[in-house]
């Protein structure tokens, strides 16, 4: 019954793709082109494992459109996961037969702005490094030789389909920075060496030997002195007669 389902829904997609394509090319044409592009993105190793390895990019358009058929191819080792519309009802999307990508088809009574008309999500091959570029490529003519459609029927315009493919890059996760411990300022201590202060030695007079001279005046101990010695010589003098 599952196996029934999906061949189901497998054939109303191409059915409603190819349908896109058919009324796509009922419309006028017109020398101006309209440009089909993916989106680039950057991930680290880090990112890219936290995603579980999917990544998915945004495919736009330049002009407004109502109908359109364009493909997308994946190069360099990249697998398809899905492939949705902004405008779910005017979108359809078949998966190519080698995995490698869809064809898209689109139709819708009223114009899709352009801008953002869908996604597509890919899985990046777990052998990736940083350094690896993966590309996106739009298909401007599917595998069958059907050229790229565009158009919007609004205002009865195609326009000619030019590509702009898309890039994952893989990149390193970021280095933390080192960080060194601040550095201590270094004090230096200054040692000063008092200056010695000269002693200065105050000398006590010396004290005179010599004998006063006449009319000098003798201390009174001095005098007490004379008068016994001559005393003495005078009491000597008196015994000797």
């Amino acid at each position: 019954m599952k196996t029934t389902l999906k061949k189901t829904m497998a054939a109303l997609s191409a059915a409603a793709v190819v349908a896109a394509s058919a009324a796509v090319m009922a419309a006028p044409v017109s020398a101006a082109s309209a440009t089909v592009s993916v989106s680039s993105a950057t991930l680290t190793m880090s990112e890219l494992e936290a995603a579980n390895y999917e990544v998915t990019l945004i495919i736009s358009g330049s002009e407004d459109v109502t109908n359109a058929g364009f493909g997308m191819s994946l190069l360099d080792g990249l697998t398809y996961v899905d492939c949705k519309g902004t405008v779910a009802a005017m979108w359809a999307a078949a998966k190519y037969a080698d995995g490698e990508g869809c064809w898209v088809g689109m139709a819708g009574a009223s114009a899709t702005p352009a801008g953002a008309l869908g996604t597509i999500t890919v899985t990046v091959p777990e052998t990736a490094q940083p350094g690896d570029v993966y590309a996106v490529q739009v298909d401007t003519v599917s595998k069958v030789g059907n050229d790229a459609q565009y158009a919007n029927m609004t205002i009865d315009t195609s326009y000619d389909v030019v590509g702009s493919n898309g890039t994952i890059t893989i990149t390193e996760d970021p280095t933390e920075p080192t960080t060194e411990p601040p550095t201590e300022p270094v004090t230096t201590t200054t040692t000063s060496t008092p200056t010695a202060t000269p002693t200065t030695t105050t000398k006590a007079p010396a004290k005179s030997t010599s004998s006063p001279k006449t009319g000098d005046a003798l201390p009174v101990a001095g005098v007490a002195v004379a008068v016994a010695v001559i005393g003495g010589v005078a009491l000597v003098a008196k015994k000797r007669k």
